[in-house]
């Protein structure tokens, strides 16, 4: 049980560093002259193809029943390729700290859940990391100018709900019990034929005209996507959906340590600090439930 919790710890820490250089990466690839629409695209059907060639080449069992395919495809469109459409969506109209805090709500979305719709036992760790991940959050990515646009809260608002769509289902019965290469395969499949569609509909996915475009959706396609979404997949089945995303607020931190090395950009205090807290919040989560309830007091029994 606690290899188990380490493993899927150390995975979900893995797959936010995966996801946590998205941003960065994809800046690199709009210098070289690639749209939204292109890279997504690209990146997707990369990860398809990468994917289901290992899934065949193991010969990995990948069969599954007509209603639970396209639930696949719907967690696929609606959590994974809607978060990411939506945050780039929200970018346009918003800063990207104010994005970032929003996006970083689904925590709490999917704690509150499980608490009033599953009615799953409140849990003192959960709460006091969600709480040092939320101080986390407004320290990295509040040390700048944020500018309010509605339409860009909105779409944030969107993508948290979208992220905490796709976390939630990854825990239902029949997907946790599939191979999370095969949950990969699925999620890139239906990612890529939506991109595909929308693409034909509206014309705008074209080639890389640069070997560093290229290169930039090669990184995505195969360490932001296939093995970050692998190991997110693993890491949910290991440990919750709650814990994972509280531990994947790390993930702001990764994206300002990538800016400050890769872009210039600058890391303050008020940074650093965030990356503490946030750090807090995932070895909060590593305590032993034995030593956390000396910090919860029990309600007595009314006689």
């Amino acid at each position: 049980m606690k290899n188990n919790k380490l493993k899927g710890t150390l995975l979900i820490i893995l797959s936010t560093f995966a996801y946590g250089i998205i941003p960065i990466i994809s800046q690199l690839a709009f210098k070289e002259g690639l749209n939204v629409s292109s890279i997504l695209f690209f990146r997707f059907f990369i990860a398809t193809i990468i994917t289901w060639s290992y899934i065949f080449f193991r010969k990995i069992y990948y069969k599954t029943t007509k209603a639970h395919f396209f639930y696949l495809v719907i967690l696929g469109v609606f959590g994974f390729l809607g978060t990411s459409s939506f945050i780039y969506m929200a970018y346009t109209y918003i800063s990207g700290s104010l994005a970032t805090i929003i996006l970083f709500t689904h925590p709490a979305m999917i704690a509150c859940y499980e608490i009033f719709f599953l009615k799953k036992e409140k849990d003192i760790r959960k709460i006091l990391a969600l709480l040092f991940a939320f101080m986390g959050i407004i320290f990295v990515v509040g040390s700048k100018d944020i500018h309010l646009n509605m339409t860009g809260v909105v779409f944030s608002l969107f993508a948290a709900v979208c992220y905490s769509f796709y976390a939630l289902g990854l825990a239902e019965k029949r997907t946790k019990k599939m191979n999370s290469i095969v949950i990969s395969g699925y999620i890139a499949f239906s990612c890529c034929l939506t991109y595909f569609i929308q693409g034909i509909i509206r014309h705008n996915i074209f080639l890389p005209t640069t070997l560093s475009g290229w290169g930039y959706i090669i990184i995505l396609a195969i360490f932001s996507t296939v093995f970050a979404t692998i190991a997110f997949c693993k890491g949910v089945q290991l440990i919750g959906p709650s814990t994972s995303v509280i531990i994947s607020t790390f993930e702001p931190v990764v994206a300002c340590i990538a800016g400050f090395f890769v872009l210039g950009e600058t890391l303050t205090i008020p940074i650093i600090i965030g990356g503490v807290l946030i750090l807090s919040a995932i070895f909060i989560l590593q305590m032993p439930e034995k030593i956390s309830n000396i910090f919860y007091i029990k309600r007595k029994q009314v006689p």
